[in-house]
């Protein structure tokens, strides 16, 4: 946990942040991470969200004032990162009467009822896996015609590349860049220390590893990915990811358990977290996040432990498996992710990161929050409890 004084410091860091005046004339112009340039003639202060799991964007922004911005969200938090809307629930009452949309990518998304919303959305921020598709249905130059900005963020595909572009670019257009200037800087700062601890280390072992994409959502196995996602984090960090051949390229796809045990991987992560189903019961993934249930959680990753094939692998017998909270994935707070990833490759190297500190202090230092909770563990450590 935080001590008392840093505490202080970040909470009048967090609030200098959200106080201080900051001028801008439009109009003015910014380039998204989709490589479009967008003109906003006025400042935005309704916003929607293509997926309410980046609702966290609008916090580093906004801090406190985040909910008053968000007129629209699709109800993805609630189902696929439940820990997290209770979380933010709590300190968000209203998030649960926030109009919901549907998802551009099935063909939910009902413009003429997202155009005539009141109050009138002025920002749509989009995911940019969804700004292409939405562009081939002629849906960016009909929310333009309306008077409605989009902007594409990436926190997944290129996380690496496109986690600090996506919150400054939000950030400047909303006449907020101070803190995507804030936020940019931690970040970076952040990255830049892993990589001077590898570098001073060069000995340390290029450890091959797996990620399992969604373990628990299905019965089946193996999903994973490649270069994208949570797989860019494995070359950063001087590892390799052994779907990088048998997907060809691709940024996700599928894996047999039989191929994963000829590739015998040193470090085995699974991405998971706590699912509910349409009726609002638990699935079968690890229900990591905020609040843990640790009984649950134990229960969880013996059942996923228990998989014949799992026990094939030497990651297995050598105690290197290990579970992460997926909602990382498609969220600013993803270096804390790429931390634990850190952790569990060189051991040796990162014996003093502290991921959950990291974790805490960001929402302090950016949402002016305080959290807790369990976001990535050793599954051995976990079952021999």
């Amino acid at each position: 946990m935080l001590n008392t004084t840093k505490t202080l410091i970040t909470l009048s860091f967090g609030s200098l942040l959200s106080l201080s005046a900051q001028a801008a004339d439009y109009p003015i112009s910014v380039t998204d991470v989709a490589g479009r340039t967008v003109t906003f003639d006025h400042q935005p202060e309704h916003i929607a969200l293509s997926s309410a799991r980046v609702f966290p964007l609008l916090e580093i922004i906004y801090q406190q004032d985040a909910a008053k911005h968000l007129v629209a969200a699709r109800d993805d938090m609630r189902m696929s990162a439940p820990s997290m809307y209770a979380n933010y629930l709590k300190q968000y009452p209203k998030l649960d009467k926030v109009p919901v949309i549907g998802k551009i990518k099935s063909g939910e998304f009902d413009a003429e009822r997202f155009i005539n919303m009141k109050p009138k959305p002025e920002l749509f921020i989009v995911d940019i896996s969804n700004i292409k598709l939405a562009k081939e249905k002629g849906l960016l130059e009909k929310l333009e015609q309306a008077g409605i900005k989009t902007l594409a963020i990436d926190f997944r595909e290129a996380p690496i590349k496109n986690t600090v572009k996506s919150v400054e670019v939000v950030a400047k257009a909303v006449n907020r860049e101070q803190q995507g200037t804030a936020f940019a800087n931690y970040y970076n700062q952040h990255l830049a220390s892993l990589q001077a601890a590898l570098a001073q280390h060069p000995e340390s072992k290029n450890k091959r590893v797996f990620i399992e994409r969604a373990a628990g959502y299905e019965e089946s196995c193996c999903r994973t990915f490649a270069t994208g996602n949570m797989g860019a984090y494995i070359p950063y960090l001087n590892a390799t990811n052994i779907a990088i051949e048998p997907l060809k390229g691709a940024n996700t796809g599928q894996m047999s358990p039989e191929t994963v045990i000829a590739s015998q991987p040193d470090v085995y992560i699974m991405q998971t977290t706590g699912w509910i189903n349409k009726d609002g019961q638990p699935m079968h993934g690890i229900p990591l996040g905020y609040s843990p249930n640790h009984q649950a959680i134990k229960q969880a990753t013996k059942r996923l432990m228990d998989r014949n094939w799992l026990k094939a692998l030497t990651a297995y017998q050598n105690n290197d498996v290990y579970s992460i909270y997926m909602p990382f994935y498609n969220s600013p707070y993803n270096l804390v992710a790429m931390e634990y990833f850190a952790k569990w490759l060189h051991p040796e190297v990162f014996a003093s990161l502290d991921p959950e500190s990291t974790f805490e202090e960001m929402n302090l230092k950016f949402g002016a929050r305080t959290v807790s909770g369990t976001f990535g563990q050793s599954n051995a450590e976990v079952l021999a409890k």
